[in-house]
């Protein structure tokens, strides 16, 4: 009997021991990048918060894109750590939404994005509130070992534009 109960005490420890080493706590839920629609807005509220604009020139169907939107600028969108420092937008070059750039005037977003050489995607240009890249532009997805760095690098570039001008 002794040896009955201690048999089915570790069997029940071990599909306990199974069960904890399967569980994965929830993650945060993913949040898509804002569509980029009006530029002029967001250098205001760039310029309020003394934060760079980080725009992401995407495709909708493109796997790499895809990629940089899941593994790396939709969980640095929904960081604490980067909340409050950098205003994050998706450009999608084959969408048909209006666009109101930096400066306030009504362009397409190819003509945004040839103003910038934007010619591969995914493409990471930050920009400070006057519209001036503050970093060197991202373009393609480099090795997933490094470029959530790479963003980071290029946001704090643009945080310290914003928060350091030069006199």
């Amino acid at each position: 009997m002794f040896l009955k109960d201690l048999f089915r005490i570790a069997h029940r420890a071990a599909w306990l021991l199974i069960l904890a080493c399967t569980y994965t706590a929830p993650t945060a839920q993913a949040e898509p990048l804002p569509l980029a629609t009006d530029l002029a807005a967001a250098a205001r509220v760039a310029r309020a918060q003394r934060v760079p604009v980080l725009i992401a020139f995407t495709l909708t169907n493109c796997p790499y894109c895809a990629t940089a939107r899941r593994d790396h600028l939709e969980p640095m969108h929904i960081s604490e750590k980067w909340r409050d420092k950098v205003i994050m937008l998706e450009l999608q070059l084959d969408g048909a939404q209006p666009l109101r750039d930096f400066a306030g005037n009504t362009t397409t977003v190819r003509e945004f994005a040839r103003k910038f050489a934007v010619r591969s995607v995914p493409t990471v240009i930050v920009f400070d509130d006057g519209g001036v890249p503050t970093a060197t532009p991202l373009v393609g997805l480099s090795s997933g070992d490094f470029y959530s760095l790479y963003l980071e690098q290029a946001v704090e570039s643009g945080l310290i534009k914003m928060r350091y001008p030069q006199q």
